[in-house]
Parts: C-alpha cells; sequence; structure tokens
C-alpha cells in the first residue's frame, strides 16, 4: 500500500480526497525509528509534524534525573502538531517505544501546498488545529488513559505514579496489576506499601502527574 492509502486510514483524513492524499504525500517522507531511538528532543527548533504508520512513540518531558511520562502513541496518532502550528520550540520530548515508521510533514512544505492547492492548505489547517482541540478538551477532563491496555501495561513495567480516582476516592499510586478480562476485573495498586485491590468499574480516570511532579 503506497503512502496515501495508509494515511486514508487515518480518522485525521476522512474529509481529505484521493487526490488531496496524493498531492500530500508527494511533500512528505515516510521516515523510520528504531525501539529506544529519538525521534526530536524538547526545547529543539520545530520543522514538522508527525502521522504513525506503524509502532508506538512515547512522548515525555525531562525532569532533573529522571523523566516525565505523558503519554504513549500508537498507529494513526499524531504529534508535534501544536508547535507545528505555532513554530515554537518543542514543548516535549519523543522517542519511538518500538520499531517505528512515521509520515514526516516539514512546515516548509506547508506553504507550497498553500500556494499550489489553497483550498488543501486550509483543510488540512483545519484538521490539526481540530486534533489541537480534541486534545486539549480531553486534557482539561483528566483523559482518562485506562481506555488503552499498552498504556496500562508502560505504566506498570515504568513504575510510573498516577492518580486513580474512583466514584468515592482518590489514590495517589503505582499500578502493579491490571485485567479487564475477568467477569470481575481489577486494578492491583501500590499506596506507599499498601496493596489495594480497587474494580475497574469503579475507576473514572488514571491521570499523570505534570512537568513537576504534582498532580
Amino acid at each position: 500500500m503506497n503512502l496515501a492509502g495508509r494515511l486514508r486510514e487515518n480518522p485525521l483524513f476522512n474529509e481529505f480526497s484521493n487526490d488531496d492524499l496524493e498531492l500530500m504525500t508527494t511533500f512528505m517522507e515516510e521516515v523510520s525509528f528504531g525501539e529506544g531511538e529519538p525521534i526530536f528532543s524538547e526545547q529543539s527548533p520545530t520543522t514538522a509534524v508527525y502521522f504513525i504508520l506503524s509502532g508506538r512513540v512515547t512522548i515525555y518531558r525531562a525532569l532533573v534525573g529522571a523523566s516525565n511520562f505523558i503519554t504513549i502513541l500508537e498507529k494513526n496518532d499524531v504529534f508535534g502538531e501544536i508547535a507545528f502550528v505555532d513554530q515554537q520550540y518543542r514543548s516535549a520530548s519523543a522517542n519511538a517505544l518500538d520499531a517505528t515508521t512515521l509520515a514526516k510533514f516539514e512546515y516548509s512544505h506547508f506553504d507550497v501546498i498553500q500556494n499550489q492547492s489553497p483550498a488543501l492548505g486550509i483543510k488540512l489547517l483545519k484538521a490539526i488545529v481540530r486534533e489541537i482541540t480534541r486534545k486539549f478538551r480531553a486534557a482539561n477532563s483528566n483523559i482518562d488513559l485506562k481506555s488503552s491496555e499498552q498504556t496500562i501495561n508502560d505504566l506498570i513495567v515504568g513504575r510510573q505514579k498516577v492518580r486513580i480516582t474512583t466514584e468515592t476516592a482518590e489514590y495517589i499510586c503505582v499500578i502493579m496489576y491490571a485485567d479487564k478480562s475477568g467477569v470481575n476485573p481489577l486494578v492491583k495498586i501500590d499506596l506507599s506499601g499498601q496493596t489495594i485491590l480497587i474494580p475497574f468499574t469503579q475507576i473514572r480516570t488514571i491521570a499523570l502527574p505534570n512537568k513537576y511532579g504534582k498532580f
């Protein structure tokens, strides 16, 4: 499948015609990264937005002596779009979690597309702005990370401290185990050395700390 066909699978491009995608891909570069390889670093200059074709990407911010996990992105996710729009320095770093393939779209090519096809340029900008808006709304609503099995697995492996909110309580804890497959799915957490079991159905959100390590 060519690059245009692979981008067709991304919901971001639902309103794009085949001709739109074919034109866009003439300005895109398909790039690959090995497991753990950096894609860009925090505070680096912005030149491109990335569309994940395969693999996974972890987004994080640096802390003194550690790194602050933000999220894990998968196939058909988009990243780097905020800095792409405002042309500021990157606010976070991105690494390939697995062998990963991306479609890379440079900002300079956006100017070329606008000149060649103003309607397509507007359509692309609107799609990127909608994606930014969706992510900000999710963040403002304390985005529910428990919908992603892989994200939870990575939180467990990384011993990442999280805030779990249930219908009646709130826990600053580390997830030890999670199983959604059983009749009564449970999450096992470590709360300052105390082990607690929480029914998955009672969990409202799983949130990560901010860049200062605070919830």
